[in-house]
């Protein structure tokens, strides 16, 4: 300890040191009637005025220091000698020895790091970032306190007044370091230097956010196309969270969720399959979990529809090509096009025209075979078309456009004979708008341009350039030659007007 002698008047600067003093007098001292005149003075460093460093590049990173480490954070501090940085990099791996990384400001000097364990060691990497470089690291090993864990720190020196004019920064449990000269007459001037050790505590600090949990995942419910999931949060709280799973063609797919969400259902699964789900929780930069479940969707209740009536009950949908199984026999597939949205939906659309892309001038095997493509024009084909009337009563949908103008014909009873009776046209009662164009043809046979059943000397499908049922010859024909000025061999419904959209449709008759 560096000792002084003589007078110093208050604020006097020695060396860097600063006195502070009082003058007093203390009666009675050891036992003698002496007064005693004693100045108390508080002896402090002068620092220096800050000076303004110059800036010189490239820049430097200094120490990396833990001024401050509690048993779940700990609080780094590090200086730039010289220059700036644009931002910083922190990289440590977590107790579970997963990486983490923090991106902090460029002017910070200073983070917290929450989240931590206790009496764990960590080791800390400091990155400086300028421009499209990253300079560093410096680095700090340290160990978290242990939970309950009180530090102690000794407070400055401080000059006092023995006895009850204790003052300066502490004075409970100070002790005395003094000198006494017997030989010295009563006024004389007496230091004393008072050396207080004192248990501090930590300035008040803001308690780091409690790690947030995830809870169990759970698929409380299940369908052929969807899983509803749900889970939960026992402690702390997410920004947000992350689903990812694999489609079931093993594509990854991700869903980000809401911090405040603890539900999601998953759409567009398929049936039957097997998923498996994972769950992140996002809090800051930090993604925690994943908790996981495997989960099996529901099976179709028609996992062969025979029909687009089928195909609707298996799950809702817009209009679309499918695959249907002829009979419900995995062994038939056909595909098909159904119309989900007319009249209640169900219906499976087995003609088109609307652009005469398609030829439909065709022979009797590519009739019964059935041609194009079901999302444009097409004739399914009239194996198919027995099949489907044969398993149970069917209605018959026809319907036709003409710019903003539609109207549309209904039949009971809708059936297709067998190859046998060559495909004769059966068909029940008529409503609609449309007129009834089409019971003038009930019982007639189909035929076309290579295959008239009757054996006319010139056939009607001949005649009139199109397969069809025909009577002698027909108030019908949607098969005819698209968009001909030749009036009797274009497409009709009981009158001569070419119509440039019709579609033919069924499904089980609803009663």
């Amino acid at each position: 300890m560096k000792a002084f002698k003589g007078r110093f008047d208050c604020a006097e600067l020695m060396d860097g040191w600063i006195f502070e003093c009082m003058d007093g007098w203390m009666d009675g001292w050891k036992d003698t009637n002496a007064d005693v005149h004693a100045r108390h003075c508080i002896l402090s460093i002068a620092a220096a005025a800050p000076q303004e460093e110059e800036p010189s590049s490239p820049p430097v990173l200094g120490e990396l220091r833990a001024p401050h480490i509690t048993s779940d954070s700990v609080q780094l501090e590090w200086s730039v000698p010289e220059g700036t940085f644009d931002s910083f990099t922190l990289q440590y791996r977590d107790a579970q020895g997963q990486p983490e990384s923090l991106l902090l400001d460029g002017g910070s000097r200073r983070v917290t790091v929450p989240g931590l364990s206790p009496s764990q060691r960590y080791n800390f990497y400091l990155y400086g970032v300028i421009g499209q470089k990253r300079l560093g690291p410096i680095s700090l090993d340290t160990l978290t306190g242990q939970e309950g864990f009180a530090a102690m720190a000794l407070a400055p020196w401080v000059l006092g007044m023995r006895g009850g004019g204790c003052w300066g920064r502490a004075c409970t449990g100070a002790f005395v370091r003094g000198m006494l000269d017997q030989s010295l007459n009563p006024c004389v001037d007496v230091y004393f230097l008072h050396g207080v050790l004192s248990i501090a505590a930590p300035a008040p600090q803001e308690k780091p956010p409690t790690k947030p949990r995830l809870g169990e995942l759970k698929a409380p419910h299940v369908s052929p196309d969807s899983v509803q999931l749900q889970w939960s949060v026992p402690e702390g709280t997410f920004d947000s969270f992350t689903l990812q799973y694999r489609d079931a063609q093993g594509q990854p797919q991700v869903l980000p969720v809401d911090g405040g969400s603890r539900t999601l259902t998953v759409p567009g699964l398929s049936p039957s399959r097997r998923y498996k789900f994972n769950l992140y929780g996002l809090w800051g930069r930090t993604r925690l979990g994943p908790v996981s479940t495997d989960t099996v969707t529901a099976p179709l209740p028609h996992p062969h529809p025979r029909d687009c009536a089928e195909e609707q009950l298996n799950g809702p949908g817009p209009s679309r090509p499918t695959l249907i199984f002829l009979g419900g026999d995995p062994a038939r597939p056909l595909r098909v096009f159904c119309d989900m949205d007319t009249d209640g939906g169900g219906w499976l659309v087995f003609q088109r025209r609307q652009d005469g892309g398609t030829d439909f001038w065709r022979g009797w095997d590519e009739y019964e075979r059935g041609f194009g493509n079901v999302s444009g024009e097409f004739w399914l084909g009239n194996a198919a078309l027995h099949a489907l009337t044969s398993s149970s009563r069917t209605e018959l949908r026809v319907d036709l456009r003409s710019g903003p103008d539609a109207a549309f014909a209904h039949y009971r009873d809708f059936h297709v004979d067998g190859p046998g009776q060559h495909y004769g046209l059966r068909l029940g009662a008529y409503s609609g708008t449309a007129g009834d164009a089409l019971s003038y043809h009930a019982g007639s046979p189909f035929s076309t341009r290579d295959r008239d059943p009757r054996g006319r000397p010139r056939p009607c499908a001949v005649a009139y350039m199109g397969a069809w049922w025909y009577h002698n010859c027909h108030y019908a024909n949607l098969n005819g030659r698209y968009g001909t000025p030749l009036h009797h061999q274009v497409l009709q419904w009981g009158f001569e007007f070419s119509i440039p959209f019709t579609e033919m449709k069924l499904r089980p008759q609803r009663d």
